[in-house]
Formats: C-alpha cells, structure tokens, sequence
C-alpha cells in the first residue's frame, strides 16, 4: 500500500532508541491496554476524539473522506462525507454532534474560494461557515477556551499568524523558515509548530523566545496543557514510511519519553481523549485506527 507523507524534508530522517535523547524526568507516561476500534478492510488514518469522548473522527490515507465510529460500539464505521481534502485537520463542533472540514471551490469563473462547513453527524445537513476568496486563504485553527483566536499559517510567506475575529493579524513566528503543522494549547496561549524536521514551542501573542522541542511531529495536547503527543516517522527509500513510533514531551522541561516501540505498526496522528486518559492513534500500515489508556505517574 501506499502510505501517506509527511512532508520530505521530515520523511527522510533515519530514527532509532538509540539516537533520541531521552531526558530524566518526574512524569512517566506510559501506554496500556491497547485495542482495535475499527473493523473491516478500508484504511484510515488521523483520528480525532469528540468533545465528549464517545467516537471519534477520521479520514483516510489521502484526507478524501470524513469517517466516525463509536466507542463503545461494536467496531463499525460510517462515512459522513467524501471530497478531495476534506479530511485534512477536520474537527469536532463543541456538543460532538457536527464535524468541520474545508472544502476548495471553483465559481463559474474560474476563480477560487476555501468554503468552511459543517455537516451534522445525523442527517448530513451542511451549512455554510465561512467563505475566504483572498489569495491568502488558508485552514485557521482555534482553542476550544478561545474561539475567536483565529491560528493559520500565511501561504504567501509560509509563518505564522494569528487574529481574533476579523481583528488585524499579527506574526508569531518572526524567524525565516517554512513553518506547518500549528497545534494550539487548550488555554489558546502557546502553540507547537514544526520548522523543517524540529518543533517550537511559541507564545501565541508573539512575545518571548521560542522553545525547541526537538525533532518530531506534533499531534495533540494533553487537556491540562502539560505535554504534547508526537510522532516520529522514518523513511529507508525516501519515498514510503517505514516506521514510526509515538513520543509524549512534557512542557515544563522538555522531557520526552517513547510511548511505543513496535515493528508491526507505524503508529502516528496520536489524539488524546477529553479526560486525558486515553489516547487515540492510527497504524499507517494496516489502516486500522487503536485506542489506549494513558497512564502518567507523576
């Protein structure tokens, strides 16, 4: 099968237990009980736990399509909707009962525009979020505590920014480089960004000196603001991923321990539940989606 890239300067990378360095700390996370949420042949990827913790949301391996499934259900899978891209970064609506996806469009004359929507989980209505027909229109993202902080990346020049509402935009990532990937803390006050193979930690109001966090993907926060879940992905013939495992860094010291390490899974997109106790990833290899409990001693 062909699986889904990262973006090659990342895809390249050759990563082993040996070569990360990780750090003496006071929190161990560690993984258990980890079970199989899906069934049947199809592949997915990227899953998303709803506000309140019952399913959850994926796509496959090309972001094509919109998928759910219960979690205390008995494995099956419902397609909400399909279309090019609309997977990619899709989200929960606050009361679990819509997800919101992007969608490209083309007028009658040609021009462009990016179309924010919701479809309701029961019954497929759509509705109309937004519509962005500028040359800069691009996925924003928000915390779930601040709404209207709107986080995106400026296609033009590929940083950083940031507005609230329809407000005047500021930069939060003022160094030169191709940033992707923005994650934002629950309290809407940091965000994790990749740059080339590394993260960093910014504030969000652009003040400071940002936090290298060391090479990696990042894919969710823990709710308390604690830590980041990552993944690090590795490629033997620059082309097609050859493994991955699951990382949790703490935010306090930057203390990384190693969640997973298997050969039979290419386990990435690592979501944490609302309650924090468990966590929620895909096998980039067999297409399934698993869930664990989290467990941290602290």
């Amino acid at each position: 099968m062909n699986l889904k890239r990262t973006l090659c300067c990342f895809t390249y990378l050759s990563l082993s237990i040996g070569s990360v360095n990780l750090q003496a700390q006071t929190l161990q996370p560690a993984l258990q009980n980890i079970r199989e949420v899906t069934s049947g042949n199809m592949e997915y990827s990227s899953p998303v736990w709803s506000p309140d913790g019952q399913k959850l949301l994926f796509t496959d391996h090309h972001n094509d399509a919109l998928y759910i499934t219960e979690i205390a259900g008995n494995g099956s899978v419902q397609k909400i909707k399909e279309g090019q891209g609309i997977g990619y970064k899709a989200r929960w609506t606050p009361d679990s009962k819509s997800v919101i996806f992007y969608e490209q469009q083309t007028t009658v004359t040609g021009s462009r525009a990016l179309v924010e929507k919701s479809i309701d989980v029961k019954g497929g209505r759509e509705r109309v979020l937004s519509e962005d027909k500028s040359a800069t229109a691009n996925r924003s993202f928000s915390a779930r505590k601040s709404p209207s902080l709107k986080v995106y990346i400026n296609p033009e020049t590929l940083k950083l920014e940031a507005r609230v509402g329809n407000g005047t935009p500021w930069v939060i990532t003022p160094e030169e480089g191709q940033f992707y990937s923005p994650l934002i803390s629950p309290d809407g006050k940091k965000v994790v960004v990749s740059e080339g193979a590394n993260m960093y930690l910014y504030s969000i109001d652009g003040k400071g000196k940002r936090k290298n966090l060391g090479v990696g993907l990042p894919s969710s926060w823990l709710p308390d603001g604690s830590g980041i879940l990552t993944f690090e992905d590795e490629s033997k013939d620059g082309h097609e991923i050859s493994g991955s495992e699951l990382y949790h860094i703490a935010i306090s010291n930057s203390a990384k321990t190693k969640l997973t390490n298997t050969l039979d899974r290419i386990e990435m997109w690592a979501d944490v539940s609302p309650d924090g106790k468990k966590i929620a990833f895909s096998d980039e290899k067999t297409g399934k989606i698993y869930v664990a409990d989290l467990k941290i001693k602290k």
